[in-house]
Formats: structure tokens, C-alpha cells, sequence
């Protein structure tokens, strides 16, 4: 799978880049992490500008986006499938596409600048 992500600043690309590289590679436990931390830059980004400028804790992030109203349902379930587990005894609601779930989450953030 090829992909690229040069409209999201340089943060957000390195780890889709990597989440897609990590699931041509069958690590989907990897491919997860990436988008979530990729969540958590583009979190940090519509927060305050730059993911350097505040912690971007993942798991919080993605339980923030989860639990505010405000944002729409599809944003909130792409965070649900994403934040859960594979330990979890939810496992049918895990993400089985967490790049195309993170871009559901960091399109509603920042867009696709």
C-alpha cells in the first residue's frame, strides 16, 4: 500500500507513512500505534498550533475525543476502534483500518491543509 500524506504537516506524515509501513509488513499492533500517536499530533496541533508545545498522550486523546459531544459520531467511533485494545474483550470493535480511522479523526482536526 502506497500512500502519501504530504498535506499533513511533517509530524502527522511520518507516522501514517509508518502505520501504512508497519501493516505491508503485517504489524497491525504497530500500524495502531502509529495512527494513534499521529492522532495525537494532529490533536496537539488544533489545540495549540504545534505537537511539540503539549504532551500528546494518545490514549487521553483519543479518550477526549471519544467522550465530547461535539464532535460527529464517525469521529468519535474512529476514536472508539482506534483507543480499544487488542486485550480488551471488546475486540470486535478494534481498529482494523487504523490509517483510514486516524485520517477520519485528523480530517475533522486540522483538515487536510
Amino acid at each position: 500500500m502506497v500512500r502519501s500524506f504530504d498535506n499533513y504537516p511533517v509530524e502527522i506524515s511520518k507516522e501514517l507513512s509508518a502505520a501504512v509501513e508497519a501493516l505491508d509488513d503485517g504489524n497491525e499492533g504497530k500500524a495502531r500505534v502509529c495512527a494513534r500517536r499521529a492522532v495525537g499530533k494532529a490533536y496537539a496541533i488544533a489545540a495549540v498550533g504545534h505537537p511539540a508545545s503539549t504532551n500528546t498522550n494518545a490514549p487521553a486523546v483519543l479518550a477526549t475525543i471519544m467522550e465530547t459531544r461535539d464532535y460527529p459520531p464517525e469521529v468519535r467511533a474512529a476514536a472508539r476502534r482506534l483507543a480499544t485494545s487488542v486485550a480488551s474483550e471488546e475486540k470486535n470493535e478494534i481498529s482494523r483500518h487504523p490509517v483510514e480511522d486516524a485520517g477520519i479523526i485528523i480530517g475533522f482536526l486540522i483538515g487536510s491543509i
